[in-house]
């Protein structure tokens, strides 16, 4: 799913600022780093959601809703997360909540700031701002209302409570062994091994060779785990990415 990834060229083409003065952008961007990363410089029109702040949502889609609306971000939109080094687990963690909560088409970009501001995309120190519009052609992203549409099946609470029609396989993705782990069939595979050193992911043949090692079946109903929600939600997004079917989150 190719989607899912968008690079500063393609952004750049989305993102002016004579396009968000005259023209319709169907894209809204989400930096998910802390404020003080964002406060040092960021790309323009990108709005400052901090991925801590969003892990509320793993229990209620609707606490994250309460963040999204006042921040302008349109779930009928596409939403770019930007963590500024590619596939963070923090922007993973973005991604799975922001499906979770109904969002339209959701990507990450996956270029750093320093590549994107070769595409024309400078960064900028000035926040972005969220305010009704006070002209047609005024930059300012209104604020909207998010009203989300939770997507079950996505984020789990018990190992057992689903079945899908392949055998189901977790995947333990992080450095440190979990403290505790599912019954059943249980395979290790590190988040981190499936991407370049940029924070892109590796070529598909090359994430395919470490899932086959690691015994991943390509038919399994694929469950990731680890004690942080975001290593696992790391290699959820890298699933995805690479088109298998059925892939969850386990959040114990």
């Amino acid at each position: 799913s190719p989607n899912l990834l968008r690079d500063a060229a393609w952004l750049a083409g989305f993102n002016s600022r004579m396009l968000r003065m005259y023209a319709q952008v169907n894209v809204s961007l989400i930096d998910v780093r802390s404020a003080a990363a964002y406060a040092e410089g960021h790309i323009p029109f990108a709005v400052n959601i901090p991925a801590d702040g969003m892990k509320a949502g793993l229990s209620d889609p609707a606490k994250l809703a309460s963040l999204l609306g006042p921040a302008g971000i349109d779930q009928n939109l596409e939403a770019v997360i930007i963590s500024g080094a590619g596939v963070t687990k923090e922007a993973a963690l973005a991604y799975l909540l922001l499906e979770r909560a109904g969002q339209n088409k959701i990507s990450i970009l996956t270029d750093s700031l320093e590549a994107a501001a070769k595409r024309g995309l400078a960064p900028t120190k000035d926040a972005t701002v969220v305010a009704p519009k006070k002209a047609p052609n005024d930059v300012a992203i209104p604020p909207t209302t998010y009203a989300p549409t939770p997507r079950t099946g996505l984020i789990i609470a018990d190992a057992k409570s689903t079945k899908g029609v392949y055998p189901k396989v977790f995947i333990a993705s992080g450095a440190t062994p979990p403290s505790t782990k599912p019954e059943g069939t249980v395979v290790h595979v590190l988040y981190t091994d499936l991407l370049n050193a940029d924070g892109s992911p590796k070529a598909a043949k090359d994430i395919l060779n470490v899932l086959n090692k690691a015994g991943v079946p390509r038919y399994a109903e694929l469950v990731t785990f680890s004690d942080d929600p975001a290593e696992a939600a790391a290699n959820y997004y890298i699933l995805k990415l690479m088109g298998f079917p059925d892939v969850k989150v386990l959040v114990q």
